[in-house]
């Protein structure tokens, strides 16, 4: 699956509607309507789609799935984190769990040495979540 920066990820592009994505991707087996955060989440095996206002707003990868930014493989490639630093600027949260690629989109957590429950997790995300992955870090 190829990341490109607040579009998309493969077939699924932001702000697509769940029959856009269903069309693309197919019917998930799982849907779960959160009523407390007003969020729709399909998972397909690895994969979570989070639709907020009915279009979707992230697309979390989790398991040793496949993301590629650039030609940087981010679950396979040892180096992965040290080669997205030579180019992106890297936030890191204060526990060392999380840190936020600002300009891709992309937040990561487990991949520095500390756990994280998910095991490692690339969050993709639409411009419009920007500001909540920034607040997301520091909690």
């Amino acid at each position: 699956m190829k990341l490109t920066p607040y579009e998309s990820v493969d077939a699924y592009v932001f702000g697509s509607k769940q029959a856009r994505i269903n069309k693309a991707a197919g019917k998930a087996p799982v849907v779960e309507k959160d009523d407390i955060m007003e969020e729709i989440r399909e998972i397909r095996g690895n994969i979570t789609c989070t639709y907020i206002e009915k279009k979707l707003a992230d697309v979390i990868i989790v398991k040793e799935d496949e993301l590629q930014v650039g030609d940087i493989d981010i679950f396979n490639d040892a180096d992965a984190i040290a080669k997205l630093e030579q180019t992106y600027t890297a936030t890191r949260n204060s526990k060392g769990t999380h840190m936020l690629f600002a300009e891709l989109g992309l937040c990561l957590g487990g991949f520095t040495g500390k756990k994280v429950p998910e095991g490692r997790i690339a969050i993709c995300f639409s411009r419009e979540r920007l500001d909540f992955y920034e607040i997301y870090l520091e909690m």
